[in-house]
C-alpha cells in the first residue's frame, strides 16, 4: 500500500502549477465580487462588531471594500500570469500572507463562538477564518520558505480537527445535515440510515482520523500519505458542494457566480486542496 501512495503523490511542478490555479481562482473570484458589491452585507456584519472598525463611516468601509477587491484581483492576477517577473510576484505572496493575518485577527475582534455551547473553544463563524492558517501556508511555500510545511500542515491539521470534533455538536449537526442531503456522495445513506447527529458523528470521526494519520508526517511515510490523500478527498468532496448546495450562491444577486458566505466558505477549501497537494510533494522529499 505503501508504494501505491507514493506514486500517486503529485510531482513539485503539477503541485507548484495547482496552487498557482487555485490562488488565481480565488483571489480574483473573491475580489470581482468584492468590486462588484455583492459581499457589501457580508463585510458589514464582521465590520459593526469589530471594536476599531465599527466607528467607521459607510463611506470609508465602502473605499476599503474596493481596495480590498482591488488588492485580491491583483494578487490573483501577479501569481498567475508566468510574465512577471520572479521579484513581483514575492510581493503578491506577501500580500496573501497580510491578507490572512488581517483575516484571523477577527478571531480576536469579531463573535466568532458558539455562545449556546459556551463560546471558546465551540468554533461558529470562525470555522472560515481559520482556514487562512494553511492559506498563508501556501503562500510560504510559493515563496520557498523553510517554514511553509509545518504552516501548511499545521493549518490542515487544526481546520480539520477543530471542525471535526465540531461535528459531534447539535449547532453543527444541524448545520451539515442539509449539506449533506443535497449531495450524491451522502444522500443515499446518511438520511436513510442515521440521525442528524449519527451523520455528523461519523463524518467527525473521518475528519480526526484523517487528522491522526496526518501527523505520520512525523512518524510513518505510509499513514502521512494515507492522510494526505484523505484530506484532499476530504476537501474535493466539500467543494463539490458549490454544485449541489443551492444557498452557497447569492440569489439576491442573481445567484452563480456571487457566492453567499456559505459559497464564500466552501471555495477557500480550492486552496486548502492546493496546500494538501503541496505537501503531498514534499512528503516524497521527507521520506
Amino acid at each position: 500500500m505503501g508504494d501505491l501512495l507514493s506514486r500517486l503523490m503529485p510531482s513539485p511542478a503539477f503541485s507548484r502549477f495547482f496552487a498557482v490555479l487555485s490562488i488565481a481562482i480565488v483571489f480574483i473570484w473573491f475580489g470581482a465580487l468584492t468590486l462588484g458589491g455583492t459581499t457589501g452585507a457580508m463585510i458589514d456584519r464582521w465590520v459593526e462588531v469589530h471594536p476599531f472598525l465599527k466607528n467607521i463611516s459607510k463611506s470609508t468601509i465602502g473605499y476599503a471594500s474596493l481596495t480590498l477587491g482591488g488588492v485580491q484581483v491583483l494578487i490573483g492576477l501577479l501569481i498567475a500570469l508566468h510574465a512577471v517577473p520572479g521579484s513581483t510576484k514575492q510581493y503578491a505572496y506577501m500580500g496573501m500572507l497580510c491578507l490572512s493575518a488581517g483575516a484571523l485577527s477577527l478571531l480576536i475582534t469579531n463573535p466568532v463562538w458558539i455562545e449556546s455551547l459556551g463560546g471558546f473553544p465551540a468554533i461558529g463563524s470562525g470555522q472560515g477564518i481559520i482556514k487562512y492558517i494553511p492559506i498563508a501556508g501556501l503562500a510560504l511555500w510559493l515563496m520557498g520558505a523553510r517554514s511553509a510545511n509545518m504552516v501548511m500542515l499545521f493549518g490542515i491539521i487544526l481546520v480539520l480537527a477543530w471542525i471535526g470534533a465540531m461535528k459531534f455538536t447539535a449547532p453543527e449537526a444541524e448545520g451539515v445535515y442539509p449539506l449533506l442531503t443535497s449531495s450524491p456522495v451522502f444522500d443515499w445513506w446518511a438520511p436513510v440510515y442515521f440521525t442528524k447527529q449519527m451523520a455528523s458523528n461519523i463524518i467527525g470521526i473521518m475528519e480526526l482520523g484523517t487528522v491522526f494519520l496526518m501527523t505520520g508526517w512525523w512518524w510513518n511515510k505510509t499513514a502521512c500519505q494515507l492522510g494526505l490523500f484523505l484530506a484532499a478527498s476530504t476537501f474535493i468532496v466539500t467543494l463539490s458542494f458549490l454544485v449541489t448546495f443551492g444557498p452557497a450562491w447569492n440569489t439576491a444577486f442573481g445567484g452563480f457566480p456571487t457566492l453567499s458566505s456559505t459559497g464564500h466558505f466552501l471555495l477557500k477549501d480550492l486552496l486548502l486542496l492546493a496546500a494538501t497537494i503541496a505537501l503531498a510533494s514534499e512528503s516524497k522529499q521527507r521520506f
